[in-house]
């Protein structure tokens, strides 16, 4: 489209090229505070009404699961990304909990537990971030066969199921 003069593409006052349609950005530290104030809130669920407490969490994990497709591009690479970093936080979460059992889970001295699995979440994310590098290091020839597959059977039959699962009727 250009403007009267045919010179000229027309282009918003406001709306620098490139950026049209895309979210703002929140700062680092206001998305923590919202993170910290919803996990605060999680707890005070869990001790004031136990039965809210299940619901609540599904609510937690699909926010933070929409966050995290839309994050890594809601593709394959982003489904992968979510299913490995759950994979590996439920699989720490049950270590932690036999490793000491669920009363000595609760008595341990809360810093040091929390620092230990803020660390190993951390690695966590990091290894899902390579989720395709396993997949190759099992076989490079037959894993890149797989990965090739897998993507052509996620983007043809997967994802629309994925995405109505994570965000309802609001995406196609």
């Amino acid at each position: 489209m250009t403007n009267s003069s045919g010179d000229q593409p027309d282009v918003e006052p406001d709306v620098e090229p490139g950026t049209a349609g895309k979210k703002e950005k929140r700062p680092f530290l206001q998305g923590t505070r919202e993170r910290i104030a919803a996990t605060l809130s999680l707890g005070r669920t869990l001790v004031e009404e136990p039965r809210a407490f299940p619901g609540q969490l599904k609510l937690q994990l699909l926010q933070w699961a929409r966050a995290t497709w839309n994050a890594r591009g809601g593709g394959f690479y982003a489904c992968g990304f979510v299913l490995t970093f759950l994979f590996l936080e439920l699989k720490l979460l049950f270590t932690e909990l036999t490793s000491s059992g669920a009363g000595g889970f609760i008595a341990e001295q809360l810093l040091q537990l929390l620092l230990r699995f803020t660390v190993d979440s951390l690695l966590n994310t990091l290894f899902a971030l390579m989720w395709p590098l396993f997949i190759l290091r099992l076989s490079p020839v037959g894993g890149a066969l797989l990965l090739v597959a897998g993507y052509f059977v996620f983007t043809r039959f997967l994802k629309e199921r994925f995405t109505r699962l994570l965000f309802g009727q609001e995406k196609n």
